[in-house]
């Protein structure tokens, strides 16, 4: 992980996560839409993983429309898993679930799992390590398991790339936070996220072993793919 984002998934940050994200539920509300439309033809017995967990959005929609889906969350701050764990007793899916302090290679290697996402992480993990992850990955995943990754990319070097930043800042201002200049969001971006052009994403996921990764959805900066494992 990035180490500059250790400070920021603590305390009264993780209480007000979903708070703060609300005001882009358009664009999350959609991603996860999207997701469960891929997923659909999974087992109706399927074993979900969760990687980053947060406070467990993506398990609270899929487990209202799959009732007999099981979920597996991790993450290292136990802050949020702690506003993950609340959150899904109110859903009433506590049951369903199980949640672990850590990272991905601290759950056992076996391939024990349909599908996994790893939804806005990735952006936090060096780029020499991210293949890794994704290789960890199919390796808990069953064969033709799914694997769904979201995350911010692009190519900050690019010369277009300021025409991204300025629709990012457009969009964080409709949001009501605090209009910031390109060259500050810039400034943001390279001291709290590690981006990558979205085709060096997808060449590591296939170097990870999966199928070609299929993208599926695009909003400015945040990008998603969907990928699968050999049968």
């Amino acid at each position: 992980m990035n180490q500059n984002t250790n400070d920021i998934f603590n305390g009264e940050f993780s209480r007000q996560y979903d708070a703060g994200n609300a005001r882009f539920s358009a664009i999350s509300d959609n991603l996860h839409f999207l997701i469960a439309l891929l997923l659909k033809d999974l087992p109706a017995d399927a074993h979900i993983l969760c990687i980053g967990v947060g406070t467990g959005t993506e398990i609270v929609h899929l487990a209202g429309l799959y009732p007999g889906w099981r979920f597996t969350g991790v993450d290292p701050s136990a802050d949020m898993l702690q506003v993950c764990a609340s959150k899904l007793r109110r859903a009433g899916i506590g049951d369903r679930c199980a949640l672990a302090a850590g990272y991905l290679q601290d759950l056992p290697g076996t391939a024990d799992y349909d599908a996994a996402l790893c939804l806005l992480v990735t952006h936090f993990i060096l780029d020499g390590e991210r293949g890794g992850l994704y290789r960890q990955t199919a390796a808990r995943l069953k064969p033709a398991g799914r694997m769904v990754v979201a995350e911010i990319a692009g190519d900050m070097a690019a010369a277009d790339f300021d025409q991204h930043l300025a629709s990012w800042a457009a969009m964080q201002a409709l949001a009501g936070q605090t209009p910031r200049t390109a060259d500050e969001l810039r400034t943001q971006l390279q001291q709290r996220l590690l981006l990558l052009p979205p085709a060096h994403t997808e060449r590591l996921i296939a170097e990870a072993g999966f199928s070609a990764p299929q993208r599926f959805f695009q909003s400015l900066l945040i990008h998603a793919w969907a990928a699968r494992k050999p049968a």
